[in-house]
């Protein structure tokens, strides 16, 4: 063996060593990437999976606000019928009360309370209603 070959084989070695090297650094560096990706997909998936959840609590709230939204227009609309009829019924009872007060201011201006009044329209026991 020469100086020569030896030279050769010893160059032969560390050149191969090295692109080996070159070659499994470019591989495990994929690796490291293949998993960052695949982690971050992982966590892409996980959020994704809670936004669904959270929109289908959403959606099941609206529903049911909606639904509550519509049961309290029907009971305002209710509310508004019975408000309608009591103001009527009030209205009723006033008109009532003014005839009455009207006709209590008339018959106490023509009362008298002495038995024996001249004055007395229509004369004591002399009264019938039409």
């Amino acid at each position: 063996m020469s100086w020569d070959s030896i030279i050769t084989a010893a160059v032969g070695i560390v050149s191969g060593g090295a692109i080996a090297g070159f070659y499994l650094r470019k591989q495990t560096r994929g690796e490291a990437t293949a998993g960052v990706v695949k982690e971050s997909m992982e966590a892409l998936r996980s959020a994704l999976e809670t936004l669904t959840s959270q929109q289908e609590v959403f959606a099941i709230t609206i529903k049911s606000k909606d639904d509550e939204i519509v049961a309290l227009k029907e009971q305002i609309k209710e509310l508004n019928l019975r408000v309608a009829e009591n103001e009527r019924k009030v209205a009723g009872m006033q008109r009532t009360i003014e005839n009455e007060i009207r006709l209590r201011k008339k018959a106490e201006s023509n009362i008298c309370f002495v038995s024996d009044c001249e004055m007395r329209k229509p004369k004591l026991g002399t009264y019938k209603p039409k």
